[in-house]
């Protein structure tokens, strides 16, 4: 039983809390007043959806409030009663994001905080989902009709997905399938079974063994042969090779005796080059003459350092004799000057006494020039001497070096020799080995061998490729052999197989019968019982007596049906608007009963739409006095005053002044 609900911010809810009791609790006002808003609550608390969400004619943003004032999010409380359990559901939806926020508690304890969860805990408590809500329980505003709505062909599929008969027609849908393809699957191997007996497997398989065996006996004749061949080879083999490597050795040697000849003149001409430049000098010769010109190259330069000693002495003086003849230029350009004084006391002296001194430093100037002219003169004299003295220092060095390198190429000429007397051994030793060579080795047996070889090499090939064949067409002949081994195996494994699908399909068929019974059991018993309620219902809700009865039957498809005397019409087309809701009124009591057993609940939105004056006094008198006997609780939404009478639980007025964007009014009556 649901107990209570609180919207806040919910289309023009503000903040609205209902509470509810058993019996019909009823909600009355004008049409926009906010009535249906509470239904929908409800069901979107418990499942996280409605009618109208469900087929997004509204989005998640849609229910928050957005009149007199735009609000941010939109809450849905709901308590409700089931086993002796007390269940709290919360659900809040923020305007952007596209999805609500939920939580269950049980008892006071938190369950879930999923969204997913929390509809999933409901439909666990409740044995009931979505859709069977939807259709059995909640009949939305001019809903009532909804399987009338339904174009014929599809109510069937509908009703039993209600009924949970569809997966049972799936089970019996999948087994037919399964069955025709396990006799598709039969048909196939049956065809490959008989193919196979039409091949004639075992007169194959017979010859295929004799030829085996005649191809093994020429393989053994063919590999004999060969294998005697191959022996008789192996003696020519080692010889050629024998012959081979000394036709190789004597190749390498007269290389090496070519090469060694070539160097042997080389050295010879190069040895005679030598001596003819030496003149026949010898080491001793050419030493004493080395340390001759060494000593006189120490005389020389002892005598070159005295010259040099001497040039300096001379260069010492001349420096000198030049500055004491700048310093008596530089008197006698004082003295020609009047007024002249003593340059040693710097008095002034008489023109008699500066004439005397001017010619006294004219004379010594003279001497002067005279001396520096003869310490030239020397000078130059001892410089070409120093200049010859050099000269004859790099004679000598150079002649020096010449008798240096000539003992040196003496010496080299020693090595030489020496190499050119251990080269003529060489090739002493390799004429010699050549020699030898030659006394084993026959040309013409060489050549006569490998004729021989290559003929019995060409025979071997023919043979290889015989040999070779003959496998080739026994692993063909294995092969064919093994092909047909499995050939019969697959006939053989297709039968027992066959046997198999057969049972298979025996029991397929057993279980497409108890399926089709099963669904037609429980469709039998649903209108049974749907019948049975709504014959109880009509007779207390229709207030006339043209239509006695009241019943669902199957045509083609589901039918709803009126008695009138003794034929039954069709609700659809023949009776009038008024006739045809209370019969789906009556229809909709009796899914919920027929669905719902254990639950019975029942909501309706403005079921009075069609209906006349008596009409409606009849239901609401069968709300009041015997809707216990079809359901614990109901909620009936209506604009109509009169239903009122008809209302045994709780009941609230809901008022709006949409003129002024006011928020839905909620005043318990």
């Amino acid at each position: 039983m649901i107990t209570r609900v609180r919207l806040k911010n919910w289309k023009s809810h503000e903040d609205s809390e209902l509470t509810f009791s058993s019996g019909v609790n009823g909600l009355i006002g004008i049409m926009g007043s906010g009535k249906t808003s509470v239904m929908e609550a409800i069901s979107f608390a418990l499942f996280g959806t409605f009618p109208s969400l469900k087929s997004r004619r509204v989005s998640m943003d849609g229910v928050i409030m957005k009149k007199p004032e735009q609000k941010d999010s939109c809450c849905v409380e709901l308590d409700f009663e089931n086993d002796g359990s007390s269940y709290t559901i919360t659900r809040t939806i923020v305007r952007g994001k596209g999805k609500s926020s939920a939580e269950i508690k049980r008892d006071g304890r938190t369950l879930n905080v999923n969204a997913r969860g929390v509809t999933s805990d409901v439909m666990r408590a409740l044995s009931i989902d979505y859709d069977l809500f939807s259709k059995a329980i909640y009949s939305e505003q001019n809903g009532i009709e909804h399987f009338l709505r339904i174009p014929r062909g599809r109510r069937k599929d509908e009703i039993d997905r209600m009924l949970k008969v569809d997966r049972f027609e799936s089970a019996r849908s999948e087994a037919v399938g399964l069955r025709n393809k396990v006799r598709g699957r039969m048909e196939d191997k049956a065809r490959v079974v008989e193919d196979i007996r039409k091949e004639g497997i075992e007169g194959k398989e017979k010859e295929g063994k004799s030829a085996l065996e005649e191809l093994s006996r020429e393989l053994k004749s063919a590999s004999s042969e060969l294998e005697g061949i191959e022996k008789s080879m192996a003696p020519i083999e080692d010889r050629i090779a024998k012959l081979e490597g000394f036709e190789k050795e004597m190749n390498r040697i007269s290389a090496d005796l070519q090469s060694s000849k070539s160097v042997i003149r080389q050295l010879e001409d190069s040895i005679s080059t030598a001596k003819e430049r030496l003149g026949g000098k010898t080491q001793e010769a050419l030493q004493r003459e080395e340390e001759s010109k060494s000593s006189e190259l120490e005389r020389v330069q002892s005598a070159l350092n005295g010259v040099r000693k001497s040039i300096e002495r001379q260069r010492n003086e001349m420096a000198s004799l030049n500055s004491m003849i700048k310093m008596n230029s530089e008197s006698m350009q004082s003295l020609e000057k009047t007024g002249a004084k003593c340059y040693v006391c710097d008095s002034n002296i008489t023109e008699e006494k500066r004439k005397a001194l001017l010619d006294s430093r004219k004379e010594e100037d003279r001497k002067l020039r005279e001396r520096a002219n003869k310490v030239a003169e020397t000078m130059g004299k001892l410089t070409e001497s120093a200049n010859r003295m050099e000269e004859r220092t790099v004679g000598i060095k150079l002649d020096m070096e010449r008798l240096k390198s000539a003992r040196e190429s003496l010496e080299g000429l020693k090595g030489m020799q020496d190499r050119l007397d251990k080269l003529v051994k060489e090739k002493d030793d390799l004429e010699s080995s050549l020699k030898g060579l030659k006394e084993g080795f026959s040309e013409g047996e060489l050549k006569k061998l490998r004729k021989e070889y290559y003929d019995i090499s060409a025979k071997r090939s023919m043979l290889n490729e015989r040999v070779s064949g003959i496998r080739q067409r026994i692993a063909d002949k294995e092969q064919a052999l093994d092909d047909l081994r499995k050939r019969k195996d697959l006939a053989r494994r297709y039968e027992e197989e066959l046997e198999r699908d057969e049972r298979i399909v025996r029991d397929l068929g057993v279980f497409e019968d108890a399926m089709k019974l099963t669904q037609d059991g429980l469709r039998e018993e649903f209108l049974r019982n749907v019948n049975d309620t709504m014959s109880g219902v009509w007779t207390e809700i229709y207030p006339y007596a043209d239509f006695q009865d009241i019943r669902l039957a199957i045509e083609d498809d589901y039918v709803l049906q009126l008695k009138e005397g003794n034929e039954w019409v069709s609700v659809e087309g023949t009776v009038s608007g008024g006739e045809r809701s209370m019969a789906s009124l009556a229809l909709r009591m009796a899914f919920s009963m027929a669905f719902i057993p254990n639950l019975k609940w029942l909501i309706l939105d403005e079921p009075t739409h069609n209906l006349d004056h008596n009409a409606i006094k009849r239901l609401a008198s069968v709300l009041r006095e015997k809707m216990d006997m079809f359901a614990e609780q109901v909620f009936l939404i209506t604009h109509e005053e009169r239903m009122s009478e008809g209302m045994t639980g709780s009941m609230y007025r809901l008022e709006r002044d949409k003129s002024k964007d006011e928020p839905t009014q909620v005043t318990p009556l």
